[in-house]
């Protein structure tokens, strides 16, 4: 969409000059993502795995990656990367958009969907995790990807084109394991939407009244 913004190192979206939280940071903001209680070295190298495999992913769905430099590079992490590929292969899924940018004007609130494509031949958004997703709450996190990947179809022919081709998709979360396997759980709650947007309106309503505590409220939401 024109206007939106990503800055990688901060993690920080803006749209037309203004700083908009993310998908996740608002469901951090609501304690639904929360990992204070596990120790800080744990949850480091859970971190760095987390984004070496989800890069792996991305390169791999693009075509765009020497599978066996990844396995000689990372011994510990090929199994997950291999559990995706199974995943591709088994359930026959082929990616059609990979790590999108998605935006709501109306809700003032950005993100990054996984992928969206084909599963056993129908159209599905998909977010995956090397982590349990029950974790990082995926089933409102992917209603927040869909919802703002339809809004920002208003806009961007790519999303449209998708979308016309595929009116109906669902939505669903695969886990990785280190042992290649993978397990996929899908969504249907059509509530989901909402509630993710309910507590992008508190995000909002905090940010308006304690206007000092802006910084704070984006690093969490970042």
């Amino acid at each position: 969409m024109k206007g939106l913004q990503f800055d990688a190192p901060s993690h920080i979206y803006t749209l037309d000059g203004e700083k908009l939280p993310s998908v996740t940071g608002v469901l951090k903001f609501g304690n639904l993502i929360d990992f204070s209680q596990i120790p800080t070295g744990v949850l480091a190298a859970a971190q760095q795995r987390g984004t070496a495999v989800h890069a792996a992913v991305h390169y791999y769905n693009e075509h765009d990656l020497d599978v066996g430099e990844f396995v000689r590079t990372f011994p510990d992490w090929g199994g997950y990367l291999q559990a995706w590929i199974n995943f591709c292969d088994q359930r026959h899924y082929l990616p059609l958009l990979n790590e999108y940018r998605v935006v709501s004007r109306r809700h003032r609130v950005a993100g990054t969907l996984d992928t969206l494509g084909v599963l056993d031949g129908r159209a599905v958004l998909l977010d995956y995790a090397t982590g349990r997703p029950e974790d990082v709450c995926k089933n409102l996190q992917t209603a927040g990807y869909y919802g703002l990947a339809l809004e920002t179809a208003v806009e961007d022919r790519t999303l449209q084109k998708f979308f016309n081709s595929y009116p109906v998709v669902k939505r669903g979360a695969v886990a990785l394991h280190k042992d290649a396997t993978f397990s996929i759980e899908m969504y249907t709650e059509p509530t989901d939407y909402r509630e993710f947007l309910a507590l992008a309106t508190a995000f909002w309503v905090v940010a308006k009244h304690r206007p000092r505590a802006w910084k704070e409220l984006a690093e969490v939401a970042a």
